[in-house]
């Protein structure tokens, strides 16, 4: 019981426990010495009610009290200097109870149009040379490389465009496991990014070897475009959340965007200025245009806040290493994963040959980057269609219903009808809007698996992206092997047996992965 005078508080002997501790009960306890400052806290009281709570007795003969929290800061090694006395002064009140700047809206408003636009950009841009290597490829094996007009290593070329697409997607778990627990390093991981890929086009312009082009376009390029890739998508994820589909299917619309303009542009440049001036006026192109996006490629919410919303998920440690046990072991997952890979070998293998089998069927080389333009044309609207389609239906129904149509796609319009220009051309456009919209599906994927974890959605996603980095990368030693091996028996008047059927087994083991693809997602809605 506590019984008040007019001039001091008493207390009774039988009081109840106090929840505050000496700051000598505490050093006594940790070992420390703590010299007392009460004597400055209660000159620094400026009510009764402060002076009274400074100056209560305390039967272990300490002057000043602490809470139960600041002993546990007190005694924590790696805070032994911060010491906090009670009560709380009134600067460091204002401070705490300073409100925090408002969010800005996702999934609306003008801030997140913004970011999607200049995502948009990055992936055009990123992404557009590696969708265009195929009118490199026919430029550098009818013309040679650099002033010397190298033509050695011609096996080696399609390296090249499997390297600058396949590493960029191999990257991406490791710059996940640089980025998640180090989310200020996004930022500055997309401008380093950026100068390397610049760097990369500069320097490939003096190539004058094939393992030249590996190092420079290759190599270089695929490692400075996958900085400034995954960090940007860890952003997209913060600005869209329930409308992530669509915001997906635009951001990856970008990709053929870049492939439906690049093919033209590409192809006038080649031909006009060479393969040194082309290389070095996309370099400065794409200089300019990151730079132009730069400023609007941030994180909607502020690293301070995202690192506390981290650490609030950790007082649940059990909980959350049990629910990633149960995400990596998920079935349909790995299925999809394996569809992931099936679908990268039939839908890089076309696109990468398209110009060199229009060139076979006697078509200009205006007329084959034609085709591969409109690959990416239709691929535009797919990614955008499935992307928001995904948002309300199921991601492996769409995609056993768009695999199973690029199969039919390759063996009936590729193999049996295209032997000239307009059934080439109804072939590119159907196996875009078929074939195109695929990496759509990746945000519900990631939705449905990784929940509200951001950090595994970024893990999730740099597993995709490996996944089908392995079937781009594949692609260019499989394709070698199989126009070795032409398709003996096949007819003249097909597809299949164009140039005496060196394209024939291409076009067979493109619809069969499709058609595995297919499969693999039909087994995902058992």
């Amino acid at each position: 019981m506590v019984n008040k005078s007019t001039d001091s508080i008493q207390l009774s002997e039988e009081r109840p426990a106090s929840p505050y501790r000496t700051r000598a009960a505490v050093a006594a306890q940790s070992g420390a010495s703590i010299p007392s400052n009460a004597q400055s806290a209660k000159s620094q009281a400026t009510t009764p009610a402060q002076q009274s709570a400074v100056s209560l007795p305390d039967p272990s003969g300490g002057l000043e009290i602490i809470t139960d929290a600041e002993q546990e800061i007190a005694t924590t090694p790696d805070d032994a200097s911060i010491r906090t006395t009670y009560p709380p002064t009134q600067a460091s009140t204002a401070a705490s109870d300073r409100p925090l700047a408002p969010l800005p809206e996702p999934d609306r408003g003008k801030a997140a149009y913004l970011f999607l636009l200049s995502a948009f950009t990055v992936e055009t841009v990123i992404w557009g040379v590696p969708s265009s290597y195929g009118v490199f490829l026919d430029f550098y094996q009818s013309n040679g490389i650099g002033r010397g007009k190298d033509a050695s290593g011609q096996g080696l070329l399609p390296l090249v465009g499997t390297f600058s697409s396949g590493l960029m997607y191999l990257l991406g778990p490791f710059i996940a496991i640089m980025i998640n627990p180090r989310p200020r390093w996004r930022l500055m991981a997309i401008r380093v990014g950026a100068c390397i890929a610049v760097a990369g086009l500069l320097l490939s312009s003096f190539a004058t070897t094939t393992w030249q082009l590996l190092l420079t376009q290759g190599l270089m390029y695929s490692v400075g475009g996958a900085l400034v890739y995954y960090p940007t998508f860890s952003f997209l994820s913060e600005w869209f959340v329930t409308r992530r589909g669509f915001a997906n299917g635009v951001c990856f619309a970008g990709t053929a965007a870049g492939g439906l303009v690049y093919p033209f542009l590409l192809d006038w440049m080649l031909s006009s200025y060479g393969a040194a001036t082309c290389l070095q006026a996309m370099a400065i192109a794409t200089a300019l245009l990151l730079a132009i996006s730069m400023p609007l490629l941030r994180p909607r919410i502020p690293v301070g806040r995202a690192r506390s919303e981290s650490l609030s998920k950790r007082e649940h440690p059990h909980q959350s290493s049990s629910e990633r046990r149960r995400v990596w072991r998920s079935p349909r997952l790995w299925i999809f994963m394996v569809a992931n890979v099936a679908q990268a070998f039939g839908y890089f293998l076309p696109t990468l040959y398209l110009p060199t089998f229009a060139s076979a069927i006697g078509l200009s080389g205006s007329e084959g980057s034609g085709m591969l333009a409109c690959v990416n044309a239709t691929a535009v609207i797919s990614r955008i269609t499935l992307g928001v389609l995904s948002d309300r239906r199921s991601p492996h129904t769409l995609g056993a219903v768009a695999m199973l149509a690029s199969s039919l796609c390759v063996f009936i319009l590729w193999g049996v009808t295209s032997t000239s220009f307009a059934p080439l051309l109804v072939f590119a456009l159907v196996l875009g809007l078929a074939a195109g919209g695929w990496t759509s599906l990746y945000a519900r994927i990631i939705k449905d698996t990784a929940k509200d974890d951001p950090q595994l959605a970024t893990t999730l996603f740099g597993l995709v992206s490996f996944t089908r980095g392995l079937g781009s990368l594949l692609t260019a030693p499989i394709s070698s092997y199989l126009l070795r091996h032409p398709l003996q028996g096949a007819s003249s008047h097909t597809g299949f047996g164009v140039a005496h059927g060196q394209y024939g087994s291409l076009v067979v083991f493109a619809g069969l992965a499709l058609a595995i693809a297919a499969g693999m997602e039909g087994i995902a809605l058992i």
